[in-house]
């Protein structure tokens, strides 16, 4: 069933709208360090990249029953180490 003519279709579907997502928000990421939202050495790419994992995991996640709560708490968490405001490791 995996590589069925439909499976495929969709595969190939949903790989086309993950690339549309990850030009846009790489675009987006760009734009923050050209206009100093970013700092000037951020990797545009590595961030993305980072962003589409949190997002990827999230909807993981819920797919296998995380409440909302928890998914809601590990975004925040993800938006705070995405902007600096976590504090150091430990």
């Amino acid at each position: 069933m995996a590589d069925s003519t439909s499976t495929l279709d969709t595969s190939a579907y949903f790989a086309e709208l993950q690339g549309h997502n990850e030009r846009i928000l790489r675009a987006r990421a760009e734009r923050a360090v050209e206009e100093g939202e970013l700092p000037p050495d951020a990797d545009a790419s590595a961030l993305t990249g980072l962003i589409q994992s949190i997002w990827h995991g999230l909807s993981a996640r819920a797919n296998l029953g995380a409440d909302r709560a928890d998914l809601l708490a590990t975004a925040r968490l993800g938006h705070a180490l995405v902007c600096g405001r976590a504090g150091p490791a430990r």
